[in-house]
């Protein structure tokens, strides 16, 4: 950890622990412990070879080994290994003429029709196999071409091979079907396609045709059957019968061999950086015991510091031999990069300030998410736009309309969430309380307001939550989106009818805690405001008790937007509870005590798990008698997902089972264990928290710094549509990261044989592992405020 102080972004009160007043509230109030020294994961690491060394190669660190002062063997890694075209961890063999890619006649009884899907857009179909055949009862037309869509995945296109593409078809009625063999993902284009002519004879469609594009390791094979162009009216119900579905190499000589994945590197640092006093660890996929590491300036290509790696041990998640060296008694700032025999690094600094422009930015990905409002090109660059979803929204099957301008786009998509927005501003305003960030120059539209950015952000997005309550009973409505995600095209231009989905427990309980918490956090800086907001709370509360509210949601029929399923709602509703005691409901306290150990509090930070808010909430308040009692819970997790850490080499939890959205775990437990931290005055948690924000920027497996514009191998191709349209991605973006069981075509395709730590790819079509959302850039901003902070000697 930093003990100096640094010049950051952030205004902090110098506490170990921040205890808040909670009104109502009586009894002991939680003491910070005195700070321990023992590290909670790793044992004390070896120190830097101390060889004699000459004086004039004596570096200013004071550190001496034998080639301390030479000049460096090697040099620091680039992107153009990653990338080379003898390189790739997925790399197709070359295809040969007569190769078949695709063969489907549903002939042989294995039900070939289930590996098809249903696309729906306006239309309606049904899908079935009947007599050696695909059979699509067309029941209406919808509005598109695409209105009724079958596809299948499962195959590669690799560039400049010919290919042949055939298949039989049929239809009851004459009409037009388009054969598309496409892109995955991005603007959805045909490589090869086109619309046919079908009626009552079957037809034997066969077609030439050269990849000329990229070769691409996951298309998508598709046919259209929605309304054409020359269909004055719906042509009524009809059956489309589609057979011998084949994909044959006709001439190979000039296939290109597909690379789906780069090589990753081998010597792994924290890309952004480290200041001057962190803890500081390389990361070397080896087997070699006792190999020496370098670490070199790059001013002036000189080693400057000499030090011999830890025994290797291997690696849960990757599956690889990894071992540790240690650099933490390199403080001057500079830049530089480590070298051993297995390969080098990419550059990284060390520095005072070396996370402020990071946490600017990280923050500022929430300003480009907004909604509602024109975006300023000033601030945001390409990424601006005027102001989108102005349009009032039905209220799904009802003809009710309002308006729903406002708050943040959640993720890749343009879709608004209630319950992923609340996990997002409840760790803003936790950012806010714990380390008391007045940042008011951030640069949003806000900014000199004499209101901290952090707080302009949250109450953009608290705003709307405001609209989505139905004040007649209290309940709020799940999410506001069209009927089915958009192709890439930018917010302003999405023009399809917004629907409002119903009601939903989850939405209403985070709602009404989120509010509640809201109602303290403004109650000094605007007093009107926290009135609403603690009104709305304990009507949202109310709205839990009534018939029929205690329900799952799921997505209405038609609807393919995110669904944000929850079944297990006793932790929202335990959150809502904490929240409103804190606020003043002492008369919630005994339902709090007699809940605290029970299963159905879900401990985590997620959207789904919110049971540590609470708990956290209740730890650290003054005067709240059950403090001492959530402060167990909240340890009880930290204590417990460091135990999982320590058989991994990169410090992660997970074993096995990266989830989707494991970087948000990261940034998750990364914020859990910074507060175990200011609970207990134990600086070794803090430790083991920085540990999340090295993972993130570069010390995995993988070698990705995973934020966005960031580092020097950092993902490019974010399934985000606005990064799309720019042809760049947005910077200040965490990507969900590694998978372990991919839900999209791409990821299913290319990282079939990859270990669970390895299982992403950055590819647009993989939103599975590739996609961004607003919370999970909210646990990375309250980590790297907590950092800036613990920099400053607090």
């Amino acid at each position: 950890m930093k003990n100096n102080g640094i010049k950051g972004l952030l205004s902090v009160a110098f506490s170990t622990v921040l205890l808040i007043p909670a009104a109502g509230c009586t009894g002991n109030v939680p003491k910070a412990a005195a700070p321990e020294t023992t590290d909670k994961v790793t044992e004390a690491a070896p120190e830097a070879t101390e060889v004699q060394a000459t004086e004039e190669a004596a570096p200013e660190s004071g550190v001496t080994g034998e080639k301390v002062g030479s000049d460096a063997e090697k040099p620091a890694a680039t992107t153009e290994l990653n990338y080379s075209a003898a390189g790739g961890e997925a790399a197709f063999a070359s295809v040969n003429d007569g190769d078949v890619v695709v063969d489907l006649n549903f002939d042989d009884g294995t039900n070939e029709k289930d590996d098809f899907s249903k696309y729906l857009n306006g239309g309606s179909f049904s899908l079935k196999e009947d007599g050696g055949q695909i059979v699509c009862e067309i029941a209406a037309c919808g509005g598109k071409d695409y209105a009724n869509q079958i596809y299948w995945d499962g195959f590669f296109l690799s560039e400049g091979c010919e290919y042949t593409y055939s298949f039989d078809i049929s239809s009851d009625i004459k009409r037009k079907v388009e054969y598309r063999l496409q892109i995955n993902g991005g603007d959805y284009h045909a490589y090869q396609g086109d619309y046919i002519d079908v009626g009552p004879d079957v037809e034997h469609f066969s077609v030439d045709f050269t990849m000329d594009e990229t070769s691409d390791p996951a298309p998508r094979l598709v046919f259209n059957m929605g309304k054409m162009e020359d269909m004055k009216e719906d042509p009524g119900p009809h059956k489309i019968y589609i057979d011998n579905i084949k994909l044959e190499v006709k001439d190979s000589s000039n296939a290109q061999v597909i690379q789906a994945l780069p090589q990753y590197n081998t010597v792994n640092i924290n890309q952004v950086g480290y200041g001057t006093d962190d803890s500081k660890t390389v990361f070397v996929k080896t087997s070699d015991d006792g190999a020496d590491f370098y670490v070199v300036d790059c001013s002036t290509g000189k080693i400057v510091w000499q030090g011999t790696l830890e025994p290797h041990n291997g690696d849960t998640g990757s599956g690889e031999d990894v071992a540790h060296g240690d650099f933490s008694g390199l403080t001057k700032p500079g830049e530089y990069y480590i070298y051993t025999d297995a390969g080098a690094s990419y550059p990284f600094k060390i520095a005072d300030d070396v996370y402020d422009d990071l946490y600017k930015e990280v923050v500022l990905m929430l300003y480009k998410q907004r909604c509602g409002t024109t975006i300023d090109p000033d601030i945001a660059g390409v990424y601006a736009h005027d102001a989108c979803h102005m349009d009032e929204a039905e209220v799904f099957g009802t003809g009710e309309k309002f308006d729903v301008s406002g708050g943040w786009h959640d993720a890749g998509d343009y879709g608004k969430y209630v319950v992923s927005g609340a996990k997002t501003v409840a760790d803003l305003l936790e950012t806010y309380e714990d380390l008391r960030v007045t940042d008011d120059d951030l640069g949003i539209p806000e900014s000199g307001n004499g209101v901290p950015d952090i707080l302009d952000e949250a109450r953009w997005e608290l705003d709307w939550m405001l609209k989505m309550q139905d004040k007649a009973d209290g309940g709020v409505y799940h999410k506001v989106t069209p009927m089915v995600f958009c192709n890439d095209i930018m917010p302003d231009e999405e023009k399809e009818p917004l629907i409002v989905s119903e009601k939903s427990y989850t939405a209403t309980a985070d709602f009404a805690a989120v509010m509640a918490k809201a109602s303290r956090v403004f109650a000094d800086i605007d007093p009107e405001f926290s009135k609403e907001a603690y009104d709305s709370a304990e009507l949202a509360y109310t709205y839990l008790f009534t018939e029929g509210a205690d329900r799952s949601f799921k997505n209405p029929a038609g609807m393919e937007t995110g669904e944000y399923p929850d079944a297990s709602k006793g932790d929202e509703k335990y959150w809502a509870e904490a929240e409103l005691y804190l606020s003043g409901r002492n008369d919630l306290e005994d339902e709090l005590l007699a809940s605290m150990d029970s299963y159905a509090v879900m401990r985590g930070f997620g959207w789904s798990e919110v049971g540590l808010y609470a708990f956290y909430d209740l730890a650290k308040t003054e005067g709240c008698v059950i403090a001492d009692e959530a402060m167990k819970q909240v340890m009880k997790e930290a204590d417990y997902k460091i135990g999982e850490m320590k058989t991994d080499m990169y410090y992660m939890p997970f074993r096995n089972n990266y989830a989707w959205g494991s970087n948000m775990l990261v940034a998750n437990n990364g914020m859990l264990f910074y507060m175990a931290s200011r609970l207990t005055g134990d600086m070794s948690y803090a430790e083991v928290a920085k540990k999340q924000i090295d993972y993130i920027l570069g010390c995995n497996s993988l070698g990705y710094c995973f934020v966005t514009g960031f580092g020097t191998f950092t993902p490019e191709h974010p399934h985000h549509r606005m990064s799309t349209v720019a042809g760049k991605a947005m910077p200040g973006m965490l990507i969900g990261g590694p998978n372990s069981n991919p839900s999209d075509s791409y990821g299913k395709s290319v990282l079939s044989d990859a270990s669970p730590a390895m299982s992403y790819a950055d590819n647009v079509q993989s939103y599975s592992t590739n996609e961004v959302t607003i919370y999970w850039n909210s646990p990375l901003i309250y980590d790297l405020a907590s950092e800036i902070q613990n920099g400053k000697g607090d």
